[in-house]
């Protein structure tokens, strides 16, 4: 189980429209509502299957803080995966000279 760090302070919830690549090479169109909720998590769990992957996120107990609780179960086929990795990767690598720059401050 891993610690999550909360991001979404920073983002103002708008409407808009995103466009995105789905695996197969695909573009697909999607609204974003501005009423989107955000969920930030304390822990995180990932288990690779045998034909998925399997994220689970959850909080720990605030009066008990050895224990959590699983509130959300995310399940990705490994197409979807690798996409997320390849995402998230490149999105953390845009993102490291500006928090490089917020931590030399």
């Amino acid at each position: 189980m891993a610690k999550n760090t909360d991001t979404t302070k920073d983002r103002k919830p708008t409407d808009q429209n995103e466009q995105s690549t789905a695996p197969e090479g695909r573009n697909i169109q999607g609204h974003i509502s501005s009423d989107l909720a955000y969920h930030c998590c304390d822990i995180d769990n990932v288990f690779v299957g045998a034909g998925d992957v399997v994220f689970e996120l959850g909080d720990f107990h605030r009066l008990m803080p050895s224990n959590a609780t699983i509130s959300n179960r995310i399940v990705l086929s490994f197409s979807s995966a690798y996409e997320l990795q390849n995402s998230l990767g490149q999105a953390l690598a845009n993102a490291q000279p500006r928090l490089q720059q917020n931590l030399n401050k």
